[in-house]
């Protein structure tokens, strides 16, 4: 009997230090017959096979939804809710389309601006006018959204954006873009006309008497497929001047803003005529302030007679008052006139009696018919600076391409152009030289396809063109906007990789125990940028996030505190080079170097090395078997990449002791890529012991090699084993860097890390 109960016992103690060894590190073996601390976590083979999958990145957002010309001052964005995120962030990037043939180049990623960090729902609306009115920029544009989504709390890796495409896009419902009213056509009415809006179910009319817009009245609504509206008037209402506007309203309800007012009234009898040969007397690019207007005298007996002057614009189609009350045949026109637009002026005749039956009556003209459709348009415009300005690359690596669009009246058969370029060391351009004289369209100054000129001309700080016009020998242009190249991308842009940073007491970890990833650059060789923007996404090609407020200014290097950034995972990072204006587009391309993750907290750094414990001890066939006795013996399991684990348990005195020992040991791969390396390449002893009742100890110490993605190494000297079963005690870890030195140095890691559920 006493043989049986001492063999008894002896099978136990093997269990309870196989045991003890499993839950110290590893797993549970076999289901212990020794009842073990409620208080300590329980694991076993099921729960390794059989739990739910941690989920550690989120799923791009789906059905990205993005209202494309639905609200006048807003575009609205709707997607498919991701599981587990808890909030979405919204970039967005805005293009003009060629003004010519409409091209629409799709956006870069470094184009894209964050518009809201932190969207709490699975919708948002991107308020793009506060105010929007009849003539506003922001019609013109595309605006290109992209969503991410987040978990910073629990610190799970964000999504990649959503795609770029035209499904991305939106713009704004715009109103008609221009409108008319007959001006002393008819006697009987007044014809309206405007612009079709593009989905408009119908179109409201508005009219009223007053300049200002004040107290208009909804006069008529059609359908939206009519652009025209008949004013027919009461006997009271002819003569009179009335002011138009229209909105333009969608199947939904929604409205457009107001176009502009458009006065109309209709013709009277014995109304003067409007004054022939209205022109703009050398209003070719031949003055840089100032337009005149000039136009054949009227008279008419027994009336006084004085002139209106109003003028159009080839960017607003309202007419604007310049001048009222003129009696000569001339005005000159410079009340904020502006470059690079086309003026369009007409005439009306007013003729007050006076006297006869009715002194004092006022009759007035039609407009002069020279508007931009007429025969003989009554158009001038300013002496204007190129638009368009930019810096390209030269096929010359030592030089730069300047490109800019035509100065206005180009392709007006009375102008004769040329332009000069200057260059400034300083953007104030207070000293400048000229970099060429007179360039005349043709062979020396070509044109791109997309109608750009161009000209190849020496790397300097910053530039600017002026236009001269032969017709007008003495006078220049106001200078284009100041442009600048854009900066050599940046050398030798490094991403550290679990570093210690110098200190990480300086730094703190994020929850999932990741600390920071400095970022480091030099300035390119013979180029000074004025900043730097850094950029960081999860692929080497795409989907990169601007990860800087500001430019980096007055420094190389960049602190990255990514909030979801987690053990395991690479980060690839993009550093532009701005100028003085802002503007960048060249970054480094991504290399080993480029790509980069930051240390590891000890308790984290114990997490990932045990997932290759875990693994390893899983393929041991002994300590498996169901009956204690056969877990005795030796055996000898490989690695699956690399290496072995050796496996000796036997009877020692009156306890039992288990040793186990890594040889250049990997299972798993950095990123599950064979081209970033091994995960943890382990070597080194975990060894159990444990007496008759079941109470022991383990020792040993294991090495992560600086080969591997977290290099240091964990020690199990302090751990307790009570009862048959781990029961309090704690491991020593230190980490490493790839060098290895010391990142943290030797702390205490709870007994419990890296079992938990």
């Amino acid at each position: 009997m006493k043989k049986m109960f001492k063999a008894i016992k002896i099978t136990a103690l093997i269990g309870g230090a196989l045991l003890a060894l499993s839950l110290a590190g590893c797993y549970t073996w076999y289901d212990s017959k020794i009842d073990m601390d409620t208080k300590t976590p329980k694991v076993n083979l099921s729960d390794l096979f059989f739990k739910e999958k941690e989920v550690t990145e989120l799923s791009v957002p789906k059905q990205l939804f993005v209202s494309q010309g639905k609200y006048s001052g807003t575009i609205k964005l709707h997607w498919d809710e991701v599981p587990y995120a808890t909030s979405y962030r919204v970039e967005r990037a805005v293009v003009t389309p060629d003004p010519e043939t409409g091209a629409v180049t799709l956006p870069e990623e470094g184009n894209f601006e964050v518009i809201n960090k932190y969207v709490y729902g699975n919708n948002y609306t991107d308020l793009v006018l506060s105010s929007p009115g009849p003539q506003n920029e922001q019609y013109d544009k595309l605006y290109y959204y992209r969503v991410s989504a987040e978990n910073i709390k629990q610190g799970l890796e964000s999504s990649e954006f959503t795609k770029i495409s035209s499904s991305s896009c939106g713009w704004l419902l715009r109103p008609p873009a221009s409108i008319e009213a007959d001006k002393g056509e008819s006697t009987e009415f007044i014809s309206l006309k405007w612009s079709r809006v593009t989905g408009a179910a119908y179109y409201r009319i508005y009219r009223g008497m007053q300049a200002n817009g004040f107290g208009m009245e909804l006069l008529d609504t059609v359908r939206g497929n009519i652009t025209a509206y008949r004013n027919e008037l009461s006997s009271n209402e002819k003569g009179q001047e009335f002011y138009y506007k229209v909105c333009a309203v969608l199947s939904d309800g929604s409205e457009s803003a107001f176009t502009g007012l458009a006065l109309g009234y209709s013709a009277k009898e014995g109304a003067p005529v409007s004054p022939s040969n209205v022109h703009v007397e050398k209003g070719k690019a031949e003055s840089v302030d100032k337009l005149t207007v000039k136009w054949n005298e009227y008279t008419k007996s027994g009336y006084d007679i004085k002139f209106a002057v109003y003028r159009t614009s080839d960017t607003d189609t309202i007419y604007t008052l310049v001048s009222n009350g003129v009696t000569g045949t001339s005005l000159t026109d410079s009340s904020v006139l502006k470059p690079g637009v086309k003026y369009y002026y007409y005439v009306q005749t007013i003729a007050t009696a006076q006297g006869g039956t009715n002194p004092g009556e006022v009759l007035k003209s039609g407009f002069s018919k020279t508007g931009p459709d007429s025969e003989n348009p009554a158009v001038g415009w300013l002496l204007s600076p190129p638009s368009g300005c930019e810096v390209a690359d030269a096929s010359d690596s030592s030089k730069v391409r300047i490109r800019w669009t035509p100065a206005v009246g180009y392709d007006d058969e009375d102008t004769d152009y040329s332009y000069n370029i200057y260059t400034s060391d300083d953007i104030s351009f207070e000293q400048s030289e000229s970099v060429v004289s007179h360039l005349v369209p043709g062979p020396v100054l070509p044109q791109d396809q997309d109608g750009y000129y161009y000209y190849d001309t020496e790397r300097k700080p910053f530039f600017r063109i002026i236009t001269l016009n032969e017709n007008a020998p003495d006078i220049q242009s106001d200078p284009s906007k100041i442009i600048a190249p854009c900066p050599k991308a940046p050398q030798n842009v490094t991403a550290s990789k679990t570093s210690g940073l110098g200190g990480l007491s300086s730094f703190t970890a994020n929850t999932n125990g990741v600390y920071p990833v400095k970022i480091t650059w030099a300035a390119p060789a013979g180029d000074n940028p004025a900043g730097y923007h850094v950029y960081r996404s999860t692929k080497p090609d795409s989907s990169f996030r601007k990860i800087t407020d500001e430019p980096v200014t007055g420094s190389l290097e960049f602190i990255d505190n990514n909030e979801t950034a987690r053990a395991g995972t690479f980060y690839y990072y993009r550093v532009v080079s701005l100028n003085l204006l802002g503007d960048g587009k060249n970054g480094n391309d991504q290399t080993d170097a480029t790509r980069g993750y930051g240390a590891l907290t000890r308790d984290q750094w114990f997490r990932e090395y045990n997932k290759t414990c875990k693994k390893s001890q899983s393929k041991l066939t002994l300590m498996h078997k169901s009956k204690d006795t056969d877990k005795l013996g030796q055996e000898t399991t490989n690695g699956d990449i690399s290496g072995t684990l050796s496996y000796n348990a036997k009877i020692d005195g009156l306890g039992a002791r288990i040793l186990m020992h890594y040889t250049n040991y990997a299972d798993f791969y950095a990123a599950g890529n064979s081209a970033f390396g091994i995960y943890f390449l382990l070597e080194g002893d975990t060894n159990t012991s444990a007496n008759m009742s079941a109470n022991g100890s383990m020792d040993g110490t294991v090495t992560a090699a600086n080969s591997g993605m977290y290099p240091g190494y964990a020690k199990y000297d302090h751990l307790e084993i009570k009862g048959g079963g781990a029961g309090g005690g704690y491991y020593v870890v230190c980490t490493r860097d790839k060098n290895g030195n010391t990142i943290l140095g030797e702390g205490n890691v709870d007994w419990g890390v890296g079992e938990e559920n």
